[in-house]
């Protein structure tokens, strides 16, 4: 079995997010492997799109930069769209072997429920999946 070597993490900011980052960076750090964290922005199309991109990608940057350091090589994407299809897109596109995210986003939907993130991504990705349960 090959060594995994790319690693994506999906993030919305939120502590369930973080905390399968975490998960992701310490699963890395023995084969030396790398994470593309990835936010994606789902648009309105309206006035407030601008601000919405601004916003992710300045969040983003500041998460990598948090991250610095850590042992793993960190890169972050910005994308806009459906999230599940956008994950799935970036693992295929750096060849990831294994997708992370939390569980719970900062919508507050609980669980692998009926339309999560999660649970779609974990239905329909061209990778293994792993959700991360959020902090108690």
């Amino acid at each position: 079995m090959e060594t995994p070597r790319h690693f994506v993490a999906g993030t919305d900011f939120s502590a369930c997010a973080e905390r399968a980052l975490e998960l992701g960076i310490l699963l890395a750090l023995a084969p030396a492997a790398r994470i593309t964290v990835v936010h994606v922005c789902e648009l309105g199309a309206d006035d407030l799109d601008d601000w919405r991109l601004r916003q992710g990608d300045a969040a983003l940057s500041a998460l990598v930069a948090r991250y610095r350091g850590c042992g793993v090589e960190l890169t972050g994407l910005l994308r806009c769209g459906r999230p599940w299809e956008k994950l799935d897109n970036v693992a295929v596109e750096v060849g990831a072997c294994l997708i992370v995210v939390g569980r719970q986003g900062a919508g507050g939907a609980r669980g692998l429920g009926p339309g999560s993130v999660a649970e779609t991504l974990a239905r329909s990705a061209n990778r293994p999946v792993l959700t991360v349960p959020c902090p108690p």
